[in-house]
């Protein structure tokens, strides 16, 4: 990848990136306080989940295709995909982060002069519609853009864990660690899925969310 994709991608991944996507915590943060999600190794095994079965299956498959369609230009394509993903959220709090995650980032790329960013202010915007757009205008390969996407995420989530649990910052690095290896795995794998099998459904993590929108004691936004 030319390094000036490779600067634009660590832009898009940074947490300095405002989007607001760090008052989220999608559902891990009711999973340490009352699911037992509460050890170093216990939120290893509830990330790898999410990430290779959940997103991997769902977000990642839909990634490729929205990057296709934003450099053929393809609006029935994106439109298509956008709905879907919205559709995908199987809860009320996964929805509203995602539009709204998904509203600031096309604010950030209209004000960054990316073409094609400000008609989603007028519209429900999945953040992966906006991410893709990005990387199209920024000429980040799709690989990378796959790898960026869950790397970003994942770093949420251990930030997340960290300020739920007293979670040592050496603990958190050896997670992140030990997931980096199912990170390319899940994006090679979800590159192999089948139109007709994106998706997946878990109802453990759906569950979380929908607790966390009612916990009466929470950090993070519901």
């Amino acid at each position: 990848m030319p390094p000036l994709a490779l600067l634009k991608l660590m832009n898009l991944t940074s947490p300095a990136l405002p989007v607001g996507a760090f008052a989220y915590s999608q559902g891990l943060e009711w999973a340490i306080d009352h699911g037992g999600v509460d050890t170093p190794e216990k939120i290893h095994d509830w990330l790898q989940g999410v990430i290779s079965q959940g997103l991997g299956k769902t977000d990642l498959p839909v990634l490729f295709k929205l990057l296709q369609a934003w450099r053929a230009n393809d609006h029935e394509q994106i439109t298509y995909w956008n709905a879907w993903l919205l559709a995908a959220r199987e809860t009320q709090e996964l929805l509203d982060e995602d539009r709204h995650v998904g509203k600031a980032l096309a604010k950030l790329l209209r004000d960054l002069g990316a073409p094609g960013a400000e008609p989603w202010l007028e519209r429900p915007a999945s953040l992966l519609s906006l991410w893709t757009l990005a990387c199209a205008h920024w000429d980040i390969d799709a690989e990378n853009a796959a790898l960026g996407f869950l790397w970003s995420w994942l770093e949420n989530q251990i930030a997340v864990a960290g300020k739920t649990l007293p979670l040592a910052q050496t603990a958190a690095q050896r997670i992140l660690q030990r997931l980096m290896p199912i990170l390319t795995e899940t994006v090679a794998a979800a590159t192999q899925i089948k139109e007709e099998n994106f998706g997946a459904s878990l109802p453990g993590w759906a569950m979380a969310c929908a607790q966390h929108e009612t916990q009466y004691s929470r950090l993070f936004r519901s």
